[in-house]
């Protein structure tokens, strides 16, 4: 594998990272550098990314704010438990995530998008997603602080969007279209040490993510997340300082034709540590249309890999096999 590339803030120029072929390339949006995640997206998926303006400090808030929901008993977490809501805004308790038919070790609250009276979700018959984010009533400033980080959060995914239309060489504001009111999901994940049995899997069995951006923080703890790589290799993503995990989800396959692919990835913590991380999301707006793009087609020299789909059709798809709800799966 070639050395990964980092990108220096100061000397604004590229470094070679010769002692480590098995890492993620590190790339500064301060300044703007879309070549390099043209790059990363064409040979990874993954990538790290500084220069994001958020304080070491502010970024580890919203993982304190997640360990401090967890760290509640048990009865008191499941008061926003998914069942109580719309079966997938709240909190999953442990192993109540699946992947490939085994549950992960894991428990999180997922939060999306706030949906309006006249969304498109409404003319639905399905109850999912059509409720509100549960706040947990134990921690006053939850709400106050988990708002706070979306709006930061969706700057730096609109951003990185803006990089990557240039590394394609459309027009910067290309994507804005497809993204500008964005159906965000934020999960707040806490993985204890990883259990032996029939019933589990890992802590997060391999998957892509099915949206557009993944903007990942994560706590100090190392050989907990893989990706594989293109030879075929699980290598680790261990946390930088100052640094997000971003990694490309699968309308970003369908957009590029496949020139950008997303990656495989899992996650297995066996240390006896209690892991934190906090994905966000950054996605298309729900009624947006995903098709591949002509510039892309041309440079794939192939025919378009993917028909037209609205993102709201492919996330429900998604989202109603991504949990165990026992009896009350029928009534997604």
């Amino acid at each position: 594998m070639k050395p990964f590339l980092i990108i220096s803030l100061n000397a604004q120029k590229v470094l070679p990272l010769n002692n480590m072929p098995n890492a993620l390339p590190i790339i500064n949006i301060e300044p703007f550098v879309a070549k390099q995640i043209h790059l990363a997206c064409l040979n990874v998926g993954f990538f790290y990314l500084t220069g994001h303006g958020l304080s070491n400090e502010y970024v580890a808030r919203i993982r304190s704010l997640s360990k401090e929901f967890f760290s509640l008993p048990d009865h008191e977490k499941n008061e926003i438990s998914i069942t109580k809501t719309d079966f997938a805004r709240g909190y999953q308790r442990l192993g109540q995530n699946i992947t490939q038919y085994a549950q992960d070790w894991h428990e999180g609250i997922d939060l999306y998008a706030p949906v309006g009276p006249h969304h498109p979700l409404h003319k639905r018959k399905s109850k999912t997603l059509t409720g509100v984010n549960p706040i947990p009533k134990q921690i006053p400033e939850f709400e106050s602080i988990v708002n706070d980080y979306v709006v930061k959060m969706k700057e730096i995914g609109m951003a990185v969007m803006h990089g990557m239309a240039m590394g394609l060489g459309l027009e910067e504001h290309y994507f804005e279209q497809f993204v500008d009111d964005s159906f965000w999901v934020m999960r707040m994940i806490g993985y204890p040490q990883l259990k032996q049995s029939e019933d589990v899997g890992i802590s997060c069995g391999e998957h892509t993510d099915y949206g557009c951006l993944t903007i990942l923080n994560t706590d100090e703890t190392t050989g907990a997340l893989q990706v594989l790589s293109k030879s075929g290799k699980w290598i680790t993503a261990d946390p930088i300082p100052g640094a997000f995990v971003i990694n490309i989800g699968d309308m970003v396959n369908n957009w590029t034709n496949d020139l950008y692919k997303s990656t495989l990835h899992r996650v297995i913590h066996a240390k006896s540590s209690y892991r934190v991380s906090v994905p966000f999301f950054f996605e298309p707006n729900f009624d947006a249309i995903i098709q591949p793009l002509d510039v892309c087609v041309q440079a794939s020299g192939k025919a378009p890999a993917y028909k037209p789909i609205m993102y709201g059709d492919h996330l429900l798809s998604k989202v109603t096999n991504n949990f165990d709800v026992g009896e009350n799966k029928a009534s997604l």
